[in-house]
């Protein structure tokens, strides 16, 4: 019987300790935005739009503020980090 009441407390203790370093695991993955759907909107509002997603690395590949967004390299909806390099791609306006 002492046998055995030391295997529980064992496995007690091993499963908090999992508990304890998965949560600690998940707490210190980066921060996650939804991308918003910016295609149709002009360079200037979609860009706007991703900063005030929270997104910071954001990049266009035509540099005209008047031009039409046609989307950006993530799909609108689709869940990344804060700190991915998002690229807007931008028509010829």
């Amino acid at each position: 019987m002492r046998i055995g009441f030391k295997k529980t407390i064992a496995t007690i203790a091993v499963a908090g300790a999992l508990s304890l370093g998965g949560s600690a695991i998940a707490q210190a993955a980066p921060d996650r935005a939804t991308i918003p759907a910016v295609a149709g909107s002009s360079e200037s509002d979609a860009l706007q739009a991703l900063s005030d997603a929270g997104f910071t690395h954001v990049t266009t590949d035509y540099d005209r503020p008047d031009a039409t967004v046609v989307g950006t390299n993530f799909q609108a909806g689709t869940k990344v980090s804060e700190n991915a390099s998002i690229l807007v791609i931008v028509g010829n306006g």
